[in-house]
């Protein structure tokens, strides 16, 4: 089914990730996403030429490298979109800027073209990262009957249909991948293919605060019917969170780092 149906058919109006509402300590947040939890596990494999030859670690640790820079400017722009709500949306027209209202202000102008672009390039690099964590799975899977190792995408659908391909002592991986991943379908696969990278159907896309005063969405709005005159008569929301996605993505990764080892 395609995944626009999904969302469509799903009963909630807003579907995707939910916003986190703990507050946001940006240095803590960009430091704690930046470990790489297969770090220690990687390091033992012999591979010392992976920077340069580019096999499948060396490719992992590009990928998660570009994605942690990706992540580090999505929570800088919503730490300084938030500080900026607070402190200048409402500052008296007839009242100068103080010196660190100044600097603020400076700031918030010269990233906020990029806030979406760089949202979107999140997108982009978690399906990248997600592709080179499953190369490495050739490392360790074996059975009668494997499934692709290039794909996440592809690899989670075979598996899927194909419940008993792998050996019996990977019945949990299987049942990781299949029944714990949801949230790559919606939100990452369905923005990436159906209203970023391909051509697609009518849609709006804004940036808002929603259920959280600490997690800036990203929102995309499709017709809740195919059928549909009017973009805005009845609609679903798609929900994108750079918070939300860093923790899916690091309990994805310690998961597999406690599968292999």
């Amino acid at each position: 089914m395609d995944l626009r149906d999904i969302v469509r058919e799903h009963p909630d109006t807003v579907v995707g990730h939910k916003a986190v509402s703990e507050s946001l300590n940006t240095r803590k947040e960009i430091k704690r996403f930046a470990k790489d939890p297969l770090k220690n596990l990687i390091s033992v494999i012999d591979d010392s030429h992976s920077e340069f030859t580019k096999g499948d670690i060396g490719r992992y640790v590009q990928a998660f490298r570009w994605y942690s820079l990706c992540l580090r400017r999505a929570l800088t722009h919503i730490s300084v979109a938030r500080r900026a709500d607070v402190e200048l949306s409402y500052h008296p027209r007839n009242e100068k800027y103080s010196s660190r209202q100044k600097k603020l202000s400076a700031k918030r102008n010269e990233i906020g073209p990029y806030l979406e672009l760089d949202y979107q390039n999140l997108i982009i690099h978690s399906c990248i990262l997600l592709d080179r964590v499953i190369s490495l799975s050739r490392r360790f899977l074996n059975g009668p009957n494997l499934p692709s190792f290039t794909s996440f995408n592809k690899h989670k659908q075979f598996l899927s249909k194909n419940a008993n391909a792998l050996n019996p002592n990977h019945v949990g991986y299987t049942q990781y991948i299949t029944e714990k991943t949801d949230w790559f379908e919606i939100p990452l696969k369905v923005l990436r293919d159906k209203f970023l990278m391909h051509s697609s159907e009518r849609h709006m896309s804004f940036l808002g605060w929603g259920e959280s005063n600490w997690d800036l969405d990203m929102l995309t709005m499709i017709p809740a019917a195919k059928e549909q005159d009017k973009l805005l008569e009845k609609v679903k929301v798609i929900n994108f969170t750079p918070r939300r996605l860093a923790r899916d993505m690091e309990s994805f990764l310690h998961w597999f780092d406690k599968y292999w080892s």
